[in-house]
């Protein structure tokens, strides 16, 4: 006797891990993107890690023309920008990893075994 609906049942839990390691993978990629922002005037460009770690920073040849105050403005303008679009990333991954089921379960049955 066959029964179609454990095939199926059968066919999901396959496809899971399959779907894990692709949401791993691309979390993963997330966890390393780069968040950019940009000053008002756009002559000074920040580039943040997801961590908010400054990568590099670019500045526009006429941004010269600024006295040493605006510029410094500029700045902290786009480093702000950056570092608040990377904390967006630091969010969006931590909602979707802690919305997992592994995340809300302990890893062990309370007698120092794993369970999974």
């Amino acid at each position: 006797m066959t029964f179609p609906a454990l095939d199926r049942i059968e066919a999901l839990a396959r496809n899971l891990d399959g779907w894990q390691r692709e949401l791993g993978a691309r979390m993963a990629e997330l966890e390393q993107s780069s968040a950019e922002g940009v000053s008002d005037s756009g002559l000074v460009s920040v580039t943040a890690a997801a961590d908010g770690k400054i990568l590099s920073t670019e500045i526009n040849a006429r941004a010269m023309r600024f006295d040493s105050y605006t510029l410094a403005e500029e700045f902290t303008a786009a480093a702000n920008r950056a570092q608040e679009a990377a904390a967006r990333v630091r969010e969006i991954v931590g909602e979707v990893l802690g919305n997992t089921p592994a995340a809300d379960r302990p890893s062990d049955d309370g007698y120092g075994h794993d369970r999974y």
